[in-house]
C-alpha cells in the first residue's frame, strides 16, 4: 500500500546492482525506541512473514512484535513506497544522512529487515512514491511520476523485479488524484487503487479500472486472497469497508472513534492470519485487531510508541 502525504489530497536505472545498505550493517538490529515521536510514515505491513508488523518512516524502520515496539539502530533511510512481500520488502526513497548510498534509492529490495538493500533499478535516479507488490507473487506496480532513463511518466508493472517493465493504460482512473494502491497477494492481474474520487479495481493487470465505490474520497486499500478492504472519508466520519472481489458485496467494520481529519492511510493484513488487521492514520495513530475487526487495540498514539 502506497501513499504520498500531500495536503491537497485529503486534508486541508535500468540495471541491477547488489550491495550493502551501509557500512554499519554488521551491527544492524532492532532496539528499544529512542525516538520519542514517530513522524512521516510512508508505509506499513508484514514483510517476510506475519511474525511482526513494520512501519516505514522518514527515519528508518520500526517493528511491533510481542506487544513491543523496537526501531532499527542504523540504516535509517527515508523509505518511500514501502511494499512488503513474502521474502521481505521492496521500497524506494532516500538514504539516511551520511550514507554512501546514492540519492534517490530507485527500486530496492531487502530480505533481512533492512540490514542490506539490493539495488534493482533506477538507482540514484528515481524515487517511487507509489509502489506496491503482490505479497506472494512479487508482481510490482509503480506509478512513475517523472520520466527517467527508461520509463516515461505513467503506470507500469514488472514481473521480474524491475528488469523489464510493461506500460499500462490505466483507463478509468485519473492518476493525478491517486492516493494509494495495492496488488492482490496471488493474482498478478488484480490491482486496486484509492483516489479522491473513490475506489477502483483492475482485473486485467492495470489496463482498465472499474469502480468499487465512487463519490467519496478513499485513502487506503488492501487485499486478502478473497476480499478487498478500503477506507473512505464519509462526511465527518471514517469508514473501513470489506468487499467481496467477485460480487463487490460490502461489510463495514466497527472502528474506534476517528474524525475526518484523521483518515486511515495504510491497511495491513497479516499474511499468516487474515483475522489480524492493522491500520495507520494520518496523525500516526495505529490500531490493531486480532479478531477480524471485532475489537481494536491502539498500539501507537500520535506517533508515540506504547
Amino acid at each position: 500500500m502506497i501513499f504520498k502525504k500531500t495536503a491537497g489530497i485529503i486534508l486541508a536505472a535500468g540495471f541491477i546492482v547488489t550491495g550493502c545498505s551501509s557500512s554499519g550493517e554488521d551491527d544492524y538490529e532492532f532496539v528499544s525506541p529512542e525516538t520519542e515521536n514517530v513522524e512521516h510514515l510512508h508505509g506499513a505491513g508484514y514483510p517476510g512473514s506475519g511474525e511482526a508488523f513494520f512501519i516505514a518512516t522518514h527515519n528508518g524502520l520500526f517493528k511491533y512484535e510481542d506487544n513491543e515496539w523496537t526501531e532499527s539502530n542504523s540504516n535509517k533511510h527515508d523509505y518511500m513506497g514501502f511494499a512488503p512481500y513474502k521474502e521481505g520488502f521492496y521500497s524506494s526513497g532516500h538514504p539516511e544522512h551520511g550514507s554512501d548510498l546514492k540519492n534517490p534509492l530507485g527500486l530496492v529490495k531487502s530480505k533481512d529487515s533492512g540490514k542490506t538493500l539490493d539495488k534493482l533499478a533506477f538507482y540514484g535516479e528515481t524515487d517511487f512514491h507509489y509502489l506496491t507488490a503482490g505479497y506472494e507473487s512479487g508482481k510490482l506496480y509503480v506509478l512513475n511520476e517523472a520520466q527517467n532513463s527508461e520509463l516515461q511518466a505513467g503506470f507500469y508493472s514488472s514481473s521480474d523485479e524491475g528488469e523489464t517493465w510493461d506500460k499500462l493504460d490505466m483507463k478509468g482512473v485519473e492518476p493525478d488524484i491517486l492516493v494509494s494502491m495495492a496488488a492482490h497477494p496471488t493474482d498478478q492481474n488484480l490491482v486496486g487503487v484509492s483516489s479522491q474520487a473513490g475506489v477502483y479495481l483492475s482485473k486485467d493487470g492495470g489496463d482498465t479500472f472499474t469502480p468499487v465505490t465512487e463519490g467519496k474520497p478513499s485513502t487506503s486499500i488492501a487485499f486478502t486472497d478473497q476480499k478487498g478492504i478500503y477506507s473512505v472519508i464519509d462526511g465527518e466520519s471514517i469508514k473501513l469497508v470489506e468487499f467481496d472481489l467477485d460480487t463487490l458485496e460490502e461489510t463495514e467494520y466497527r472502528l474506534p472513534s476517528l474524525k475526518a481529519d484523521n483518515p486511515i492511510m495504510y491497511i495491513a493484513v497479516n499474511p499468516d492470519d487474515s483475522a489480524e488487521l492493522t491500520f495507520v492514520t494520518y496523525k500516526n495513530d495505529i490500531y490493531q485487531s486480532k479478531g477480524g475487526g471485532s475489537e481494536w487495540k491502539e498500539i501507537m498514539d500520535a506517533g508515540d510508541p506504547r
